[in-house]
């Protein structure tokens, strides 16, 4: 497996920042810590973890993956990497080493396989490292990995996961608030510059030359973008769809909207595309709202015709991994009236987070809340699906009536009735618990139960290239959350 190392090292004085060097096998020594971005990343550890050039016991500090580094910061973090990522990125900031050796080690834990370990010496007092793993000729095996980090009796470590999909990152959380890479734009006609937005759904805004105006196809429609004045705005045709917003580098900030009301909650929210690197294509995260509620479901596109910035002719082939994606999520609440006069019923239904209660006259109750994983934005055909599912009860039962929670994670085609099924449906199911998981009054279990609900997904283009996978709870009353995917290659 190849492998590559670069570890920079910041040395900073009991009064001013002072040069230091670049160490590697192929950069020439230098110095740095003097750019405006180093300045803000010193000032942000410094208001986290104090001054570093105070004496104390060595530490290892904000370990994280990224998807690259820009002037030796991290642009993200990652918590999962695409197979077709060319390299790896460990980061992390050292205190209180004196001239110590560190040492990163790479693990594949599916096999529990070492591929590589670095080993590098730091300089006085603290600094940054950054170690680069290289894909492998024969490409990186799906699965889960772990970096640890060591040196001068200290250890820390992080782990990752390889993909069949997009690379899934967060913003940078020890830089929030910042505007360390951003771009600048001119918005209306004051001649004042404001601060492009940052992107909120995991990407990270690169430069490109590359322009989203012109027209696309993509799994919400065929869509054209055009210039107005200093916004993109745009049209697609399911429902008559409408979006809007600005371009910050290579990623589309913005909204949808559509019919019949073009308003949230449910008919707009918010949108975020991201160019390919060679502006043929774009992927994407949309959402109902924009009160910081969950990314809802994916939007990918390709480009048709002729690129507005380019004469030469764009083409039309479909850069898409063939798999499964997330496009659609519905929340659903199906209240129930009882029959009879004893029982009452109450929900407290947050998607992810139920929480349910059936009482009755005599006090007998049973409240449980059910906290599930969300699916996979992608899953490749027959990949499996894996959910933990968690619940806490409260069981109160003295006359033994048969009260009960129970909730479901099942597979069926998706252009049906939500409360309904086809022959072909199937459950997801946990090796202790089984397809139905349950908590009710004669359980002898605990209150607390913890389960892996897993079956495969469909095979290519299933359910005539579309399925769901529905998440049901029913504790006298009935709340489903469905997701829904489409095949695409």
């Amino acid at each position: 497996m190849k492998s590559k190392l670069i570890i920079a090292i910041l040395l900073i004085g009991i009064v001013a920042l002072s040069g230091c060097t670049d160490i590697s096998d192929s950069y020439k020594p230098g110095s740095f810590g003097t750019t405006e971005e180093e300045m803000q990343i010193v000032d942000a550890v410094t208001d986290k973890y104090g001054d570093m050039t105070a004496t104390g016991e060595p530490r290892l500090l904000e370990v994280m993956m990224t998807s690259s580094t820009q002037n030796f910061i991290p642009v993200d973090k990652v918590l999962k990497y695409s197979k077709d990522s060319e390299e790896l990125y460990a980061w992390f900031i050292y205190d209180n080493f004196d001239n110590d050796i560190i040492s990163v080690e790479w693990i594949y834990l599916d096999s529990d396989y070492s591929i590589h370990t670095f080993e590098s010496e730091t300089g006085e007092d603290f600094g940054r490292g950054t170690f680069i793993l290289e894909k492998p000729d024969d490409g990186w095996p799906l699965g889960d990995y772990k970096v640890i980090i060591s040196g001068a009796g200290v250890e820390e470590s992080v782990e990752f996961e390889i993909i069949d999909g997009a690379t899934v990152s967060i913003p940078l959380d020890l830089l929030a608030g910042t505007s360390i890479g951003s771009q600048q734009a001119d918005f209306g006609n004051s001649g004042t510059t404001e601060a492009l937005p940052t992107p909120q759904s995991g990407f990270e805004a690169e430069s490109t030359s590359s322009s989203f105006i012109g027209d696309w196809t993509s799994n919400w429609g065929d869509m054209t973008f055009e210039q107005s004045g200093n916004k993109i705005i745009g049209e697609y045709t399911h429902d008559n769809g409408k979006l809007e917003g600005v371009v910050n580098g290579d990623v589309f900030i913005g909204t949808w909207s559509e019919s019949p009301s073009y308003a949230e909650p449910n008919d707009a929210g918010d949108v975020e595309l991201k160019l390919s690197s060679d502006g043929n294509s774009f992927e994407g995260n949309w959402r109902y709202g924009s009160d910081n509620s969950a990314w809802s479901g994916g939007w990918t596109g390709t480009r048709v015709g002729q690129s507005t910035t380019s004469t030469s002719t764009i083409s039309t082939s479909s850069s898409v991994t063939p798999g499964w994606y997330l496009t659609k999520v519905e929340d659903y609440g199906d209240k129930v009236v009882s029959t009879h006069d004893y029982y009452s019923y109450d929900v407290d239904y947050e998607r992810g987070n139920v929480w349910t209660s059936n009482t009755g006259d005599k006090g007998e109750t049973v409240q449980v809340r059910t906290i599930s994983e969300e699916p996979e934005d992608f899953y490749a055909a027959e990949e499996e699906i894996a959910i933990k599912v968690r619940k806490e009860g409260v069981l109160i039962a003295p006359d033994d009536l048969g009260l009960g929670d129970t909730s479901n994670i099942n597979i069926d085609a998706a252009d049906i009735a939500i409360d309904r099924s086809t022959s072909s449906h199937y459950y997801l199911e946990d090796e202790t618990y089984g397809a139905f998981f349950k908590m009710d009054w004669q359980d002898s279990t605990g209150t607390i139960k913890e389960g892996t609900f897993k079956a495969n997904a469909p095979w290519e283009n299933a359910f005539s290239g579309s399925f769901r996978i529905v998440f049901s709870y029913s504790n006298g009353a009935h709340y489903r959350t469905n997701y829904i995917y489409e095949w695409r290659e």
